[in-house]
């Protein structure tokens, strides 16, 4: 087994671990242990990279370990995926442990699954990762359905997990948190792995069907008509964002200079060549917290990418990195759609409540070099936050309007348990019961947008939340143009851009000294427009692959 010298924090200065206490210790006797992995899946297509890179490590070190891949379809399917009848797959299964990959919003509606499975079989143990472990873990512990969480990377704490559920190994299962006999708790360190290339890239082949990958489009905002792979150049994200996961795991990362990981550019590339072939690959979609983490990695790898594969791909951005000469290196590297965060378009709402210091000035600017370049542009803006009022929540839908990107993507905030604006939201008493379903988007009859945290009137009412969603879901439905063809994704092709139906581009006067910089009689509309475009998704169905990581 790997000798985890990249490990970062392992469990030390722990009282002694009461084995007599552990009611899972040894009891996996089996020649053959049987691994089920499960996640919530809207519709059965997606791709869990933390299931795919944990895959990947257990068929390196753990080959004689069997592994089964069943999510949980909870949108597709909710008769044949009720609680009681996904108990009656997993017993078909005849595991030995159950893993989990939950993210937070996925929380609540997930806890009946896991009370069915324990009441069909009592037997099976029941181990939770992902998010809502890392960031929750007290309230994951104490369902009374779940024995382990894992509270941090998961490679090496699933291995230890098997040792022992199999006995290989006295002690506990480090990297994870178990639940005694007597009900107590055993808690050790969340594992931190430093160097990302002790690890194999991670295993699609889990997530193949009957019909191979045809079934399987991991694409959040990709094109039809060509496999799209969700891909990772590497983990951690140094900004502290004060509405995000990686916020409270940043800090309580013990090595902050280790937390920022790549892989070897010319590494990443040779592994980008082996996926599009054996897979047939049309388009990446690199899912990293942030791409552009490392700009060192990203200059290096973009000219090795350019060189030696081509193929087109999007990435994810910050405004204030997205100069023109930028972006025109990552077009010419064949990037497609950039995905940058708006999340307010009040300057001061923004800075003081999300701690993002970037000026809507920025922001235009960012917009038309994408733009110029020919890259599509796609924000992500966040409605519902704590403190937030109607005027801020409009002058987001203004800076939009704006700019007007290929794609405009707005959803509800989200109170994400450990971040600081969830402290805020509990400081302030605006926090909802947790044990209902958090709402993606609006409820289920769509004909009410449905807040997320406690209605605060003389801020923001249900009322005037619900009346902007429904302007907001009006611009997105008359702004959204992006549209695809099979042609323009043909192997060897050259980069292709999204064919655009372009409404204008149209800015007010506090852009005025930004487009002079134009050169004259040179349009910032780069992109070719295109024949009727396409029906966009729906809004609920974007939401819904929103969250397939």
């Amino acid at each position: 087994m790997n000798s985890k010298a990249d490990l970062i924090a392992f469990t030390s200065d722990k009282p002694a671990y009461p084995q007599s206490k552990s009611k899972w210790f040894g009891k996996a006797r089996k020649d053959k242990f049987r691994l089920v992995f499960s996640f919530y899946s809207p519709d059965g297509c997606e791709i869990s990279m933390p299931i795919a890179s944990m895959s990947a490590y257990l068929k390196r070190e753990y080959p004689d370990v069997e592994l089964v891949l069943d999510p949980v379809l909870i949108a597709s399917d909710p008769i044949g995926y009720s609680p009681e009848k996904f108990a009656q797959r997993i017993e078909t299964h005849d595991a030995d442990l159950i893993a989990f990959s939950i993210m937070s919003p996925h929380w609540p509606p997930m806890e009946a699954y896991f009370a069915e499975l324990k009441q069909k079989l009592p037997d099976l143990p029941i181990l939770i990762g992902g998010y809502q472990a890392m960031l929750s873990q007290e309230e994951t512990i104490s369902n009374p359905n779940i024995d382990y969480i894992c509270v941090g990377d998961g490679e090496y704490a699933i291995a230890n997990a098997i040792d022992h559920l199999r006995g290989a190994k006295e002690g506990p299962a480090d990297g994870n948190w178990e639940k005694l006999s007597d009900g107590s708790v055993y808690e050790t360190d969340p594992h931190q792995i430093g160097d990302i290339q002790a690890l194999p890239f991670p295993d699609y082949d889990i997530f193949e069907k009957e019909d191979g990958f045809d079934s399987v489009n991991s694409s959040i905002f990709g094109p039809k008509g060509v496999f799209v792979l969700p891909v990772m150049t590497g983990r951690g994200c140094p900004y502290r964002c004060t509405y995000c996961c990686n916020t409270p795991i940043l800090e309580g990362w013990k090595t902050k200079k280790t937390f920022l990981r790549k892989y070897d550019p010319e590494t990443m590339v040779e592994e980008l060549i082996r996926l599009r072939d054996k897979y047939n690959v049309g388009y990446f979609e690199f899912w990293d917290e942030l791409f552009l983490s490392n700009l060192k990695f990203v200059r290096a790898f973009l000219e090795i990418y350019k060189e030696r594969l081509g193929l087109p791909f999007s990435i994810n951005s910050r405004v204030e990195v997205m100069s023109e000469e930028f972006c025109n290196k990552v077009a010419e590297a064949g990037c497609h759609t950039i995905w940058f965060g708006i999340e307010s378009g009040d300057e001061e709402y923004r800075s003081k409540m999300l701690g993002r210091k970037m000026t809507n000035k920025q922001v235009i600017e960012a917009a038309i070099n994408c733009k110029k370049a020919g890259i599509n542009r796609l924000t992500f803006n966040i409605v519902g936050m704590p403190l937030e009022t109607a005027t801020n929540m409009r002058r987001t839908l203004e800076l939009n309007q704006k700019i007007k990107p290929e794609f405009f993507f707005f959803f509800p905030y989200i109170p994400l348990r450990g971040t600081p604006l969830y402290k805020t939201s509990l400081r302030e008493g605006l926090l909802q019961d947790l044990k209902r379903n958090i709402h993606y988007l609006s409820s289920s009859n769509d004909k009410e947008f449905t807040l997320n945290l406690k209605e605060q009137p003389e801020l923001l009412s249900q009322e005037e939340y619900s009346k902007i969603c429904f302007e907001m879901l009006a611009f997105q439905d008359a702004n959204n143009r992006l549209s695809y063809t099979d042609g323009d994704f043909e192997q060897g092709s050259e980069p292709a851009h999204a064919d655009v139906l372009d409404k204008s581009f149209v800015l007010t006067e506090e852009a005025s000294t930004i487009t002079a910089s134009v050169k004259e009689n040179e349009s910032p509309e780069m992109i070719t427009p295109a024949a009727p475009i396409q029906p966009h998704r729906s809004v609920l169905s974007g939401l819904v692959n929103l969250f397939r990581s």
